[in-house]
């Protein structure tokens, strides 16, 4: 933590480049991932970025509330030039995605010792940082919802891909057309109240061919 603390600016986004160079195929989503950049917003405010494949959201901005509960709305993506949570200003990461044999279909990867695998130079770059340590400073700065070294899959904040569950899934359905929705957004509960939603996981599905059709589920670890 103190090592990514002392990054530059420059130094971590050379590491983030060198993550989204180990995906084979286009992106379907973004992991929100950290920089030590701060602003004066108390909340959660999310641009989406645009140009993810068959993503109607993608342009558009979500703004996460919290009174007793948490709400998201779609509001000006032209307010937010970058994600924030709870004044922590995040950098949108393409999740890194592969081909898989035989199949063929996609697959994403989120786990940093498969970037590691993939990328010498990646592994250098974090040396750079934190010579005693590279993955476990790739796991904290991957994971904005942690506090540790160790990677966990539901201490990331995400925009699209796919969802990490807390429990078991509850995968939705588009009310209109029955269909399975899409992932729009998940966030940790530390990223939007650390003390009053620590527990906490929050998902946001849509559906592709109604976007306007949106679903919001709560579990809990």
């Amino acid at each position: 933590m103190r090592a990514a603390a002392a990054a530059s600016a420059s130094q971590l986004e050379h590491i983030y480049q060198l993550v989204e160079r180990t995906g084979s195929i286009a992106s379907n989503g973004y992991i929100l991932a950290r920089t030590n950049e701060t602003n004066d917003n108390p909340g959660c405010l999310i641009p989406i970025p645009a140009g993810l494949p068959d993503f109607p959201w993608a342009g558009k901005a979500i703004e996460v509330t919290r009174t007793n509960d948490v709400t998201f709305r779609f509001v000006d993506a032209e307010s937010a030039a970058q994600p924030s949570l709870s004044g922590k200003v995040c950098r949108p990461l393409q999740v890194p995605r592969h081909q898989t044999t035989g199949t063929g279909q996609g697959r994403n990867a989120f786990a940093p010792e498969k970037y590691l695998a993939a990328s010498e130079e990646l592994e250098a770059a974090l040396k750079q940082v934190c010579p005693g340590h590279p993955r476990e400073l790739l796991s904290y700065l991957l994971c904005a919802g942690g506090e540790s070294g160790e990677f966990e899959p539901i201490d990331q904040a995400r925009i699209g891909a796919s969802p990490a569950w807390a429990q078991s899934p509850e995968h939705q359905d588009c009310d209109v057309c029955g269909r399975r929705m899409t992932l729009v957004l998940q966030l940790p509960g530390t990223t939007i109240d650390r003390k009053h939603f620590h527990s906490g996981m929050f998902y946001l599905f849509g559906c592709v061919r109604h976007p306007e059709q949106l679903k919001s589920v709560v579990q809990h670890t």
